[in-house]
């Protein structure tokens, strides 16, 4: 049953049910498939290339089933190079067509080149007689291009030709709610994210992803503790993870749960939170620190944030080329336009080593997909390299203004320290009581390690300091 699954995902028949030219060649396809064979769909398509004209649609479906052999092997941008090609030169056949729903599927779940697919083949080309799930794909990708261009009245015609709760109507629908945020038009957002976010048909990671929009929009609207709740729910990569526990760790605040957000800003110490670390959380903490009048715990902020950030520092000071700056670096790419292009780079060079591991080099194609991997590589680098030229001195910029900030905190805080007297009704925090009878519980205090599944638990037993006489 599972072998069976396997199978179809790979054909991908849910999008497009293919008629063969070869028949024969067909049967041995299905049957690779079926085991996961990709070296033999490797072979069966040099095989058949060589023995049939170039120009001919038994060569292009071989070379589709060529692209369908990358695409089992995890060589996703190579397939799509073999696929892109097929489609191009016998578009509007059958062939091309199965090209498609295959470029389709890979796009739904990895990295792909967007400028490649999304801008030039799908923009470029017609296509007609398209099954519905292609339709939906291509009229998604054409609708988007014209919005983008400004030309309304096409992108509403393509947009039109979508079918109700697709997966590319979905992706429609979140791209709205965002475009609902950036007009200021809340509450439509928040209605157009909740529905994404509670709906049992939508795709996880369109799901995944408007649900962390809702409970951000929950958050502005001081809804904290609904908010909260919705962030626990969100599941996203490590370079985003770290995001979602700082703003949880704000809810809390906000909540005044002092010991829980100081318990995941503990949390977000752990190395494994780097690509995703923030100066804000220190900003969090200090505050929180200076309210619950912890003032040597509070100047000890400033301190670590200073060390933490030196390098980074010092490389701002003296005029050092920031994109060699790690910390600067990863604070830049949480940008979701960059974290798209650092993810296809991470992916070109994972696959380039997969595609050398495997004994192909002595088809055709080696060589010619080799390139395209370099060229390719150096492309969206040097792409990256020019971007973050200036993302990463917005970065700079963003981690002077945090050490301005902390600085001034700093200062009130040892102001603060100096009062005789502070209100009882400033903060008035205790702790969760820790049970000595029972034990339903059990707790054990930081020795400074760190597990990913005790993370969600750290808490920091503490309550306010600010009643009497403070001297």
């Amino acid at each position: 049953m599972i072998v069976f699954l396997i199978f179809l995902l790979s054909l991908n028949l849910n999008a497009y049910e293919y008629k063969p030219i070869d028949k024969e060649l067909w049967g041995e396809v299905q049957k690779a498939l079926k085991e996961n064979n990709f070296n033999r769909l490797v072979k069966l398509s040099q095989e058949k290339s060589r023995s049939v004209k170039k120009d001919s649609l038994e060569n292009a479906e071989a070379q589709v089933v060529l692209g369908m052999g990358l695409t089992n092997a995890k060589v996703y941008f190579g397939a799509t190079a073999i696929l892109s090609k097929a489609i191009k030169e016998k578009i509007g056949t059958e062939v091309a067509k199965l090209a498609l729903s295959e470029i389709e599927a890979i796009s739904k779940t990895n990295p792909i080149d967007e400028d490649a697919i999304y801008y030039e083949l799908l923009n470029d080309l017609e296509f007609d007689n398209l099954d519905p799930d292609l339709q939906d794909f291509v009229s998604f990708h054409q609708g988007l291009y014209s919005q983008q261009k400004g030309y309304a009245k096409w992108s509403d015609e393509d947009f039109k030709k979508i079918r109700l709760d697709s997966y590319w109507d979905f992706k429609l629908k979140y791209i709205n709610a965002i475009k609902d945020v950036s007009d200021d038009k809340l509450d439509q957002a928040i209605e157009k994210f909740s529905q994404i976010s509670q709906s049992t048909v939508a795709p996880e990671k369109i799901k995944t992803d408007a649900t962390h929009q809702y409970a951000r929009l929950l958050f502005e609207k001081a809804d904290y503790p609904q908010a909260y709740k919705i962030f626990k729910t969100v599941t996203l990569n490590p370079r985003e993870k770290g995001l979602i526990l700082l703003e949880r760790a704000w809810a809390k605040y906000y909540q005044k749960d002092y010991g829980k957000a100081l318990g995941l800003l503990a949390a977000l110490d752990a190395p494994y939170f780097d690509p995703s670390r923030s100066p804000e959380q220190y900003i969090l903490k200090m505050i929180m620190f200076k309210e619950l009048c912890y003032y040597d715990a509070a100047f000890s902020v400033l301190s670590e944030f200073n060390k933490r950030y030196a390098h980074s520092l010092r490389a701002i000071k003296k005029r050092q080329d920031l994109r060699k700056d790690q910390m600067l670096v990863n604070m830049a790419v949480i940008d979701k336009k960059f974290e798209k292009l650092v993810n296809f780079l991470d992916s070109l060079k994972t696959e380039k080593l997969l595609f050398k591991e495997y004994s192909w080099d002595g088809y055709g194609f080696y060589n010619e997909i080799l390139r395209k991997y370099d060229l390719k590589i150096k492309e969206v680098t040097d792409k990256l390299n020019w971007l973050l030229l200036d993302k990463t001195r917005q970065a700079a910029n963003t981690l002077l203004d945090w050490k301005e900030q902390l600085t001034f905190l700093d200062y009130q805080t040892r102001l603060d320290s100096l009062r005789v007297l502070r209100p009882k009704d400033e903060v008035d925090y205790k702790p969760e009581e820790i049970p000595r009878m029972t034990f339903d519980k059990m707790f054990w205090e930081s020795s400074g390690e760190f597990w990913i599944d005790e993370l969600e638990n750290l808490k920091m037993f503490v309550e306010s300091k600010c009643t009497g006489d403070n001297l």
